[in-house]
């Protein structure tokens, strides 16, 4: 059989370009799996708060250093739970050594020079800022915070 709408000749060549098709589409399906699974593993929920009597926990930086910085809000007070290299938001009690958000934006930010601008308008007064993703990892999240001493 030698016709035009389908030779003997093309019939293997459409066989191996549908199981083509179907490996390609269960790729697709298998990459966006493991996509939901990577947003959902850091999407965290928020811990308990402790009892009056129980002792304070030690906050420690883990890989992803957005720990409690995707919960903080604006008038919270944070402390640096990681060192000057790597800062770390944890959510603190306001008083000596430790920093009042007075803005959190949530935005993309390139260099230094813009999120100061951001701040400034944002937050008149701002003594400091922190970028909680300089490094542009797809798991932490996009926010200036604007703070000055508690």
């Amino acid at each position: 059989m030698d016709d035009e709408t389908g030779s003997t000749a093309s019939r293997p060549l459409r066989a191996v370009l549908r199981w083509l098709a179907a490996a390609a589409a269960i790729a697709g399906i298998v990459g966006v799996v493991f996509q939901v699974i990577e947003w959902a593993g850091s999407r965290a929920t928020p811990a308990a708060e402790p009892s009056a009597g129980a002792s304070p926990t030690v906050v420690t930086p883990t890989a992803k250093a957005n720990g409690d910085e995707q919960f903080v809000q604006a008038g919270q007070c944070v402390r640096n739970a990681g060192d000057a290299a790597s800062v770390v938001y944890a959510i603190a009690p306001c008083g000596p050594g430790a920093w009042r958000v007075l803005a959190r934006i949530e935005q993309v930010v390139v260099d230094e020079a813009q999120a100061d601008a951001v701040c400034e308008a944002q937050a008149p007064g701002f003594i400091d800022y922190h970028y909680s993703n300089w490094t542009k990892r797809s798991d932490y999240l996009d926010v200036v915070f604007c703070v000055a001493p508690a």
